[in-house]
């Protein structure tokens, strides 16, 4: 039962630090996109 709930938290905080990532690329990509079309006026 250990070893089960072992693997599960490690599945979880591998798709939590993947959500994290994809979260602040396209944060990233949208703050790029936002000074573009500023800047562009």
């Amino acid at each position: 039962m250990e070893n089960m709930l072992l693997v599960d938290f490690f599945h979880l905080s591998a798709l939590a630090t993947t959500v994290c990532c994809f979260l602040v690329i396209s944060g990233k990509r949208a703050i790029e996109l936002c000074s573009q079309t500023g800047s562009e006026r």
